[in-house]
């Protein structure tokens, strides 16, 4: 396997851990531990924390190593909002299918409300004329994906939000969509305390 190969799998494989949340908060993230886990050498495992500090998913440190980001409440609510926001440019503009257009816009079926979560946003990603705009999405929902888990937990009726929201998108209810990603990314903002301690190691109260 050449390195650039090699490389790319440990990025995609150490990015999918850390997005689904195996690691709390804070944790330290040392590369030669991670290649244990990973089957490799610690220098991929470098490279690909290093990739993962430049998208802010993980953080660094000048000699300090890397560590699985420590938001306060603050930095998730604004996280939260400015999701919201961006959401809402790829949304502008757009214009409802004609009566008679062909049925309802094919959207991919997740039962699991972090994967239909992920799946939605990214699809409204998608669909923006704006490259910036699409990779600074993507870059915000992936940030999040990692209390997804958490906002099921802290509130039940996490997927039917989800799924209203998934009804407008298939039949092109944008401005209706809209509102509804304002109010559930406002929702989530409301709930960022609770959703910092349902991550936090119970073992470790504080977050220290």
């Amino acid at each position: 396997m050449s390195p650039g190969t090699t490389m790319e799998r440990v990025y995609l494989a150490l990015k999918a851990r850390i997005l689904a949340a195996e690691f709390p908060p804070g944790t330290r993230l040392a590369p030669v531990e991670l290649a244990q886990m990973l089957d490799t050498s610690p220098t991929p495992v470098r490279d690909a924390l290093h990739r993962l500090s430049g998208e802010r998913i993980v953080e660094s440190w000048h000699f300090e190593g890397f560590r699985q980001p420590l938001l306060t409440e603050g930095d998730l609510q604004d996280l939260y909002r400015w999701t919201g926001t961006l959401l809402g440019l790829a949304l502008r503009g757009r214009t409802p299918p004609l009566p008679g257009g062909g049925g309802p816009i094919e959207l991919a079926a997740h039962d699991d409300y972090p994967l239909a979560a992920e799946s939605l946003f990214r699809t409204i990603a998608a669909g923006c004329d704006n490259r910036e705009l699409r990779h600074a999405i993507i870059n915000a929902i992936e940030r999040i994906q990692t209390f997804r888990a958490s906002e099921a937990r802290i509130e039940p009726a996490s997927r039917a939000l989800l799924a209203a929201m998934e009804e407008d998108y298939r039949f092109g209810r944008w401005t209706a969509l809209a509102s509804k990603i304002t109010s559930f990314h406002r929702r989530r903002a409301g709930q960022a305390g609770r959703l910092i301690a349902d991550l936090r190691p119970r073992s470790d109260p504080l977050g220290t």
